[in-house]
């Protein structure tokens, strides 16, 4: 009887250890998150998520805010953005992807607004005059 009890410990405590691993080396995705008033959230907490997403969106949230290199994904696998975030806003030069791969836009951003020179293309690789240009806290102010 008393190497069942030590044998059915064991095992309880095996299991522990077991879950324990492969919740630590799971990683979260921005599925697993929500957004509350520009901070975002594991679901179903009231604590702002700090750590690194995977999948779909790509970087680490600190304090509830994207920090530091960002990757984002079309569906299919495409890349679709990258970039840096500080304190959750957009900074320094970005890049943006239409879903064939092509470069739709490249430029700087300034506390998450479009700031100097952008480039806009059409999906066909040409430029779009139209959009391109100097840009100042996210407001064209003329073309190029």
């Amino acid at each position: 009887m008393h190497l069942l009890i030590k044998l059915a410990v064991l095992s309880v405590l095996t299991l522990f250890f077991v879950v324990g691993i492969i919740s630590i080396s799971q990683s979260e995705t921005i599925d697993d998150l929500v957004e509350r008033e520009a901070l975002f959230y594991l679901k179903f907490t009231d604590t702002p998520f700090s750590g690194e997403l995977e999948g779909i969106q790509q970087g680490r949230i600190s304090e509830g805010k994207k920090q530091g290199s960002w990757l984002a994904f079309w569906v299919t696998g495409q890349l679709k953005s990258k970039g840096d975030y500080i304190d959750g806003k957009k900074t320094g030069p970005w890049l943006l992807f239409y879903t064939n791969g092509q470069l739709m836009s490249k430029g700087n951003y300034s506390e998450d607004l479009e700031d100097g020179d952008w480039l806009y293309y059409f999906r066909d690789g040409t430029i779009n005059q139209q959009s391109s240009g100097i840009y100042k806290d996210g407001k064209k102010l003329n073309s190029n």
